[in-house]
């Protein structure tokens, strides 16, 4: 494991003085890494990191632009990321998509894409695949929930979007119709308690408006949509070939000053479950219920690529039952009820340098719903617990 860090590290330093890769006549390559070291007092992030400081997570990435004319873009990117058990740093197309600019007068344009696209949702997703676009080495887990990023991240579809530039600021726009990747253990973990089956995506949405006053002071956005899909039985399950939607919306505000930058979001999702059996398991399925997630961060820009962050996290499974306590009940007991919440307080640094930026944070959280069942299984998890974490992430 530590001569494979060590290659990593040593590829990142010898290329670290690269720029955009220029390769022809409108065609640029990206790329980026990331390592991390993880410490937990209790439960796993990325690896073992209860038995010592993990060396385990880290991602290598690299996209390809060509822009043959001005209405035309051809876009993808692959990944490979490990973090723990739920990756293991397969190889995957993060997107990949065609683009053609509909309209452009100056003020308005409009473009439609075609492919593998991101999901327009809350200030961070489209951006949340390189690390030096995040608000901390990792998201925060009530909105942007790494056990399900597949999920989220993007999805095979069309998107329609647009942007209006005023006097007063700029409205940007966008409308997806897709089809979410859901082959993902994890996903189905999250979804029935069990990893028996699979889920295949159906048809849903995703809408996006953000407003953006001149200069960037203040920041607003509403993100909302449905996300839809069908539950595969597998070899021995209890369950029935169901069908779950997700209606889902999200409110994002920021206030940006000359040092200081405040951020907020807000969001719920139903989930609505219908077809999966009589048993009990299927019918504790069926109980339609309403996450709820949100977070303030406060950024501070201390000069000298310096920057500090204070952030309170909180996520609800559901949230007429947020201490998890009813859940618990009708499970009798055999599942804890600190599955259902986390309350996360983290604070963290960050400098820049050069291409390089350099980060750690600390994260005290009550609650374990964010955890991956496959790295820290559900009865062996703990309610309260720490987490430390380093990175050295570089782009170019």
């Amino acid at each position: 494991m530590l001569n494979r860090v060590a290659l990593f590290l040593a590829c990142a330093l010898a290329l670290s003085t690269a720029e955009a890769i220029e390769l022809g006549d409108g065609v640029q390559a990206h790329g980026f890494l990331s390592q991390s070291l993880v410490y937990t007092s209790g439960n796993r992030v990325g690896g073992n990191s209860d038995d010592g400081l993990a060396i385990d997570m880290r991602e290598i990435g690299g996209n390809l632009s060509w822009r043959p004319n001005a209405d035309w873009l051809l876009s993808g990117q692959v990944l490979a990321r490990w973090a723990g058990e739920s990756d293991g740093g397969d190889l995957r197309l993060d997107y990949g998509f065609i683009d053609r600019t509909l309209l452009a007068d100056g003020d308005t344009s409009v473009g439609l894409r075609l492919g593998k696209i991101k999901n327009p949702y809350g200030f961070y997703n489209t951006t949340r695949d390189v690390a030096h676009t995040r608000p901390g080495i990792i998201m925060p887990q009530s909105i942007y929930m790494d056990r399900a990023r597949n999920f989220w991240l993007a999805a095979p579809g069309v998107s329609l979007y647009g942007n209006h530039e005023n006097p007063g600021g700029n409205l940007s726009w966008q409308v997806s119709a897709l089809q979410p990747e859901v082959d993902d253990p994890d996903l189905t973990y999250f979804m029935t308690g069990k990893n028996f089956g699979r889920f295949a995506g159906e048809h849903s949405w995703l809408g996006q408006a953000m407003l953006e006053t001149v200069g960037g002071r203040w920041r607003a956005g509403l993100s909302l949509g449905q996300m839809a899909m069908q539950y595969r039985p597998g070899a021995g399950d209890d369950l029935e070939p169901g069908d779950t939607r997700l209606p889902t919306w999200v409110l994002s505000v920021e206030h940006n000053m000359e040092f200081w930058s405040l951020t907020a979001e807000y969001g719920q999702t139903k989930v609505l479950s219908r077809n999966y059996g009589a048993t009990p398991h299927a019918i504790s399925i069926e109980q339609d219920n309403t996450t709820e997630a949100w977070y303030v961060q406060a950024t501070r820009r201390m000069g000298n690529g310096w920057q500090g962050f204070l952030r309170y996290d909180v996520f609800y499974f559901d949230k007429k039952d947020r201490d998890g306590t009813s859940f618990a009940a009708s499970s009798a007991y055999t599942l804890p009820a600190r599955m259902r919440f986390a309350k996360d307080w983290s604070f963290g640094v960050r400098r820049d340098v050069g291409r390089w930026a350099w980060s750690g944070e600390w994260h005290h959280v009550d609650g374990t719903a964010w955890l991956s069942p496959t790295d820290t299984p559900t009865r062996a998890s703990v309610r309260k617990w720490d987490l430390l974490l380093l990175q050295g992430a570089w782009y170019f």
